[in-house]
C-alpha cells in the first residue's frame, strides 16, 4: 500500500495524474520499467475505505483530460457496485444455506420430539386406564374414611388423562394429522358439554358457574370435536386459575359470528405476558399448586387458527381474564 501508486489511490481516496512516472516519487520506478507505461491515471474504487484501485496507461508522455479522469471515477464506481453487490449475494447466499440447514436441524428436532410425544403416550395410557378401572372399582369396597383416598386417586387420575390428552393434541398438531369434519352443530351441544365437564370442577373449588346466552337454538358450522376441545381448554384453564368467584361462560352473536366468551375471576394476566399465553409450555407463575404443561393455550390457539376462528384476549392482574372464540353461524362462510 505504501510503495506503489494504486495504493496510495487507496490510502488517501483520491485520483492520481502523472503525466510521466519517472518524474513522480510515488512511482517505484524500477518496477515499471519493464513495462510500456509512460503515463497513467489511477482512482480508488469504493468510498469511504476504498478496497481497491483501477488504472488507466499510456505508452507515451500524456496529460489526461478531467473528462478522461471523470470516466475513470465513474468506472470506479461501478466496479464499487459491483463488489458490494457480490459480497452482498455472497452474505445472502451463506444466510440462506445456514437458515435451510438450522430449518433442517429444526425438523429433525421437531420429528424427534413427536415421535418420543407420542411414544410416551401410548405407552402411559394402557396403565392409566389400567388404574382408573381399579380405582372405580375399589370406589365400591371401601369405607367412608377411605374414600378420601379413592376420591385423591381419582383426581389425580383426572390431571394425568387431561395432560395425556394435551400431549395427543399436541402430537396430532406436530405431524399435521388433525382432521377436520365441518358440519351443522346445535351450539346447546357444545355448552351442554361443556357444564356437564366442567360444573363439578368448578363447584369443587368453591367457584359459581354462570352459562348466558345458550339456549336459543343457535346452529354453528364447525369441527364438533375441535371446538369443544377448544372451549374445554378454555373453561379448564379458567377453572385452575380462579380461586374464588365465578366462571362465567357467555355466548354472543355478531357478525354472522357466535363470540363465546370464557370468563373467570381469577390472578388475571400481566399485559407483559400477554403475547406469550398461547406459546407452547408457557407458564405463567402461580405456585406449586397449579398443575400443567403449559400446552392449553397453545393447543387453543393453533385449533382457532386451524379452523380460521378469531381469538382476542381481555385480562387484569387481580380481577381475572376473559378469552373469547368466535364460531361462524351456521349458513355463513366458513373457512375450512
Amino acid at each position: 500500500m505504501g510503495t506503489c501508486i494504486s495504493g496510495w489511490a487507496m490510502l488517501t481516496g483520491q485520483p492520481a495524474v502523472i503525466p510521466d512516472i519517472y518524474a513522480d516519487p510515488r512511482i517505484p520506478h524500477e518496477a515499471y520499467r519493464p513495462t510500456f507505461v509512460r503515463s497513467l491515471v489511477m482512482v480508488p474504487v469504493g468510498a469511504p475505505e476504498p478496497i481497491a484501485a483501477i488504472g488507466a496507461y499510456w505508452a507515451a508522455r500524456h496529460t489526461p483530460d478531467t473528462g478522461t479522469v471523470t470516466l475513470l471515477l465513474a468506472i470506479a464506481r461501478s466496479a464499487a457496485l459491483a463488489l458490494s453487490n457480490v459480497r452482498l449475494l455472497e452474505s445472502l447466499q451463506e444466510a440462506a444455506e445456514a437458515a435451510r440447514t438450522q430449518a433442517k436441524e429444526l425438523a429433525r428436532a421437531n420429528t424427534a420430539r413427536t415421535r418420543l410425544l407420542a411414544t410416551l403416550n401410548h405407552d402411559l395410557r394402557q396403565p392409566v386406564h389400567a388404574l382408573t378401572l381399579a380405582t372405580h372399582a375399589l370406589s365400591s369396597r371401601v369405607t367412608d374414611r377411605g374414600e378420601i383416598y379413592v376420591s385423591t386417586m381419582k383426581h389425580c387420575l383426572g390431571v394425568v388423562k387431561r395432560l395425556m390428552d394435551g400431549v395427543q393434541d399436541l402430537v396430532g398438531m406436530d405431524d399435521g394429522t388433525i382432521a377436520v369434519r365441518i358440519e351443522d352443530v346445535p351450539l346447546d351441544d357444545l355448552m351442554t358439554h361443556a357444564t356437564a365437564t366442567f360444573q363439578l370442577a368448578a363447584a369443587a373449588k368453591g367457584l359459581d358457574w354462570r352459562m348466558e346466552g345458550s339456549g336459543r337454538g343457535v346452529t354453528v358450522r364447525t369441527d364438533r370435536l375441535l371446538a369443544s376441545r377448544i372451549l374445554h381448554n378454555l373453561i379448564d384453564n379458567a377453572i385452575k386459575y380462579t380461586d374464588r368467584g365465578e366462571i362465567r361462560i357467555v355466548c354472543r352473536t355478531a357478525g354472522g359470528k357466535v363470540w363465546v366468551d370464557v370468563s373467570d375471576t381469577g390472578r388475571g394476566i400481566p399485559e407483559s405476558s400477554l403475547a406469550d399465553i398461547f406459546e407452547e409450555f408457557y407458564r405463567i407463575e402461580a405456585g406449586d399448586e397449579v398443575v400443567g404443561l403449559g400446552l392449553g393455550l397453545s393447543i387453543v390457539k393453533t385449533l382457532a387458527d386451524h379452523l380460521g376462528y378469531p381469538i382476542t384476549v381481555e385480562s387484569r392482574p387481580g380481577a381475572g381474564t376473559t378469552i373469547s372464540v368466535a364460531l361462524p353461524v351456521a349458513g355463513s362462510v366458513a373457512r375450512p
